[in-house]
């Protein structure tokens, strides 16, 4: 194993790192809110594209027919998030995204000057060979198989199972709502039973999104274990000279 493939796979490390460090610079997206042209429906989404509020208003049965207010909601959903998406899009910097990613790059580079084992450390540490082989090959099985399964969503009920919200990392993806049921109930019960759905669906969303971060954890920690034992062994292979 050369010293170049190691400087090689140390910089496609620093590149990662320093995209990383670019956008955590940047500004978040803002909360959205919106209410339809008819006064009926209103949404609130936070900065990570999820639905925190959903509400219909007193008297919204004189303007919206009862089996289509789950589609109302989608469709005012979908266009509050498309333009607060927009407006985040206007406010990102790309020049100083660019400029501060390049500076860290440049900084981690900088550091190719150490040893190869020195310059390990930081990254993680040695791991017996055979040992991280396994367990990067299952968690690699893993990553392959979740990336084969269909797309993530959670779907949260009312307890009469009234009314149901079905959310997916990108956002809303469904809203159902009884029509019978909703033509007995007042605007204060919809909007019970929207909050409890919605707040079932939510946390079984970051649920499965503790579950993925974990998994991208240990998979970095590998790579960075991987990364400290290869220079190991490069300096096991080709020890420095005796002066």
């Amino acid at each position: 194993m050369s010293e170049e493939f190691l400087a090689r796979l140390q910089q496609i490390q620093a590149h990662a790192l320093s995209l990383q460090v670019a956008m955590q610079s940047q500004p978040q997206p803002s909360e959205g809110r919106g209410t339809d042209p008819r006064g009926c429906v209103a949404v609130v989404i936070d900065p990570d594209g999820l639905p925190s509020r959903i509400e219909v208003w007193t008297g919204w049965q004189r303007h919206v027919a009862p089996e289509e207010l789950g589609s109302l909601i989608l469709r005012l959903f979908r266009e509050v998030a498309a333009q607060t998406m927009r407006a985040w899009s206007e406010s990102f910097d790309f020049d100083t995204w660019r400029s501060r990613a390049e500076a860290t790059r440049v900084e981690e580079l900088e550091r190719a000057g150490l040893p190869a084992l020195e310059q390990a450390r930081p990254f993680g540490s040695p791991r017996d060979p055979l040992t991280l082989t396994e367990e990067a090959l299952r968690a690699l099985k893993a990553t392959r198989e979740q990336a084969a399964a269909p797309p993530v969503t959670a779907t949260g009920w009312d307890g009469e199972r009234a009314v149901s919200i079905t959310l997916a990392p990108g956002g809303l993806q469904g809203c159902t709502i009884d029509s019978r049921w909703a033509l007995r109930h007042g605007a204060s019960a919809v909007n019970a039973a929207l909050r409890e759905a919605l707040k079932e669906a939510r946390a079984a969303l970051e649920e499965h999104a503790a579950r993925r971060r974990a998994q991208a954890q240990r998979l970095d920690d590998l790579a960075r274990e991987a990364l400290a034992t290869l220079a190991g062994l490069q300096n096991v292979h080709n020890p420095p000279e005796e002066g």
